[in-house]
């Protein structure tokens, strides 16, 4: 599995002036890899939270209990990010798996969500979006841009490395 080719690669963040940070990481796809179903999107869920363990080797574990998501360093402690339930979502050609940031170290308010999506056909696209997240390492409203340069320069690069891997799993894998 390689995440270096992918066709159509984009990825862009921004700080708005609230202080919270909205990202996308767009693919392109020939097909889709997951069904356009309620499993679908639920699939798309998991299977980025497997992808965040592989990628930390298992340091970084996602856990879930009565329907909340958990991060955490080594599945114990501390508590990373706290997500809510899954809230899924699927009309048409576009499939939805959206998490509510609820709390945890690394957010410095518990609002915003992550979301996985797939688009099409036929022009087939997948998603991992970041909308609305107050991360605890960035910089606050006010404050020099340089005073969030630890979540610039390791948080966000890490989901962006995440979601590169977690793209070209979905696509190596092919359709489930």
């Amino acid at each position: 599995m390689s995440s270096a080719r992918l066709r159509g690669w984009r990825s862009s963040s921004q700080q708005r002036s609230d202080g919270a940070i909205e990202s996308a990481q767009r693919v392109l796809l020939a097909a889709p890899v997951v069904e356009t179903t309620l499993g679908g999107a639920h699939l798309l869920g998991c299977r980025y939270w497997l992808e965040v363990e592989r990628f930390t080797l298992g340091l970084v574990r996602a856990r879930q209990l009565g329907g909340v998501t958990e991060l955490r360093v080594l599945a114990r402690w501390p508590l990373l990010l706290r997500f809510g339930a899954p809230q899924v979502r699927v009309t048409g050609s576009l499939v939805v798996c959206r998490y509510p940031i609820r709390g945890g170290l690394l957010a410095r308010r518990p609002l915003g969500a992550i979301s996985f999506s797939q688009t099409g056909p036929p022009n087939v696209e997948l998603r991992s979006a970041i909308t609305g997240f107050f991360p605890a390492l960035a910089a606050k409203p006010g404050y020099p841009h340089w005073t969030g340069a630890l979540y610039a320069q390791v948080q966000a690069r890490l989901h962006v490395a995440i979601s590169r891997r977690y793209f070209a799993r979905l696509i190596w894998e092919g359709p489930r």
